[in-house]
């Protein structure tokens, strides 16, 4: 998923356990849009450096 380097964060969904590893931009995304697996609200709290 991530393009052009390595994650930077490791994402995983409070709600469905989705885990991901995300660079900032998606981090950003997912923030903004919620998960992309269920659809929940995801915080700064759900994302960890890798």
């Amino acid at each position: 998923m991530v393009e052009n380097g390595a994650a930077e964060y490791r994402f995983v969904c409070d709600e469905c356990g989705e885990s991901l590893e995300v660079n900032d931009a998606m981090r950003e995304t997912l923030i903004e849009k919620g998960c992309v697996i269920c659809s929940a609200t995801v915080t700064s709290a759900e994302f960890s450096t890798e």
